[in-house]
């Protein structure tokens, strides 16, 4: 059984306040508004949704950045945000989320809007999600601007997550760029990938996809183990990455080290299913932190399935603290109290 030693942990906890991680990807303003129903509208059959909070969080990207803060860890972002309100809004959090103001490189698009999704909440129930987005692609010149502020950022950082939710920031050229500006600077690359750019995260550190992601980039179904670790081995020959993790859900999550060709399959500790919403960013980001702090891969991804598991019991794109981290890892017999 695979376990870490609660030295070790401490010892990660300790390196995570000097850690820092440049997030770069699609940046999204999550906004909640949360009430009850008590009738059905007279003028269709609809719910009629009485408000009595809302609230504004950071969703893309932005959850990635939210829970670096949650485990202190300081970030550099890179995104683009719209010239409106939204994007005001967006801006204001990821301050008050720890973001220095000279580690924000944010684009912002006089024509293009801030990504936002509108979550109405009654009774602890999603009743719809309203989108407003316009999915356009960066232009040439616009990429050049970033690689030019990568360049003088990236010294700075431990590690480098992509957080593609393909809204068009990271185009195929940028990606390809970035990794090629990283592996340069010796610093790994964490990737949680959409479908369409699968096959263009050469040369990374780790991507995460989910089961559902992997087959279908595959073209077929990935249900047991078996098939799992065929389709790890599968796509680390393609794109040669130091490990793989696929994330199954219910069955938890199987990572492959392809230098050593080892897999470990860790089961579910999600007690009880609340919201999945913002899940996979816990687990790049967990993930990413504890290994630019000195984990090894099978302990960090062991951390990343924990903090994923609690998440999961939270509403919203929640996030998970250290204390939480190490009290879970203590009641499921994870954690090692030799030195």
């Amino acid at each position: 059984m695979l376990k870490i030693k609660k030295s070790s942990l401490q010892q990660s906890f300790s390196k995570l306040k000097n850690t820092k991680v440049l997030v770069i990807g699609d940046l999204i303003l999550d906004e909640y508004l949360i009430g009850s129903v008590e009738r059905i509208s007279p003028e269709a059959p609809v719910p009629v949704v009485w408000v009595r909070d809302e609230k504004q969080t950071l969703g893309g990207s932005g959850n990635v950045v939210q829970n670096l803060t949650s485990i202190g860890v300081k970030g550099i972002v890179f995104g683009r945000i719209g010239d409106d309100k939204a994007g005001e809004n967006l801006e204001r959090i990821l301050l008050s989320n720890s973001v220095d103001k000279e580690d924000l490189v944010l684009l912002k698009s006089k024509t293009i809007p801030t990504i936002l999704k509108t979550r109405i909440i009654a009774s602890h129930q999603q009743v719809c999600r309203v989108d407003r987005e316009e999915i356009v692609p960066l232009t040439t010149a616009e990429e050049n601007e970033i690689l030019v502020q990568l360049k003088a950022k990236i010294k700075d950082a431990s590690a480098v997550i992509l957080s593609d939710y393909d809204k068009g920031y990271l185009t195929p050229s940028l990606i390809q760029s970035i990794i090629g500006v990283c592996n340069a600077e010796k610093k790994i690359v964490t990737v949680d990938p959409q479908v369409s750019h699968f096959f263009l995260y050469k040369n990374i550190h780790i991507m995460t996809p989910n089961h559902h992601e992997a087959g279908k980039a595959l073209g077929r179904k990935l249900t047991t183990d078996a098939e799992i670790e065929n389709a790890c081995r599968e796509i680390a020959k393609e794109l040669t990455p130091d490990a793989m993790m696929i994330t199954r859900g219910e069955k938890g999550m199987s990572i492959y080290e392809r230098t050593t060709d080892r897999f470990y399959h860790i089961p579910t500790v999600a007690k009880e299913v609340f919201d999945v919403t913002g899940a996979g960013d816990t687990v790049i980001t967990t993930y990413t932190a504890f290994v630019a702090s000195g984990m090894s891969i099978g302990e960090a991804a062991l951390v990343s399935n924990v903090s994923a598991g609690i998440v999961v019991g939270k509403l919203g794109a929640a996030t998970v603290t250290k204390t939480e981290i190490e009290e879970a890892l203590q009641n499921l017999g994870y954690l090692d109290e030799q030195t």
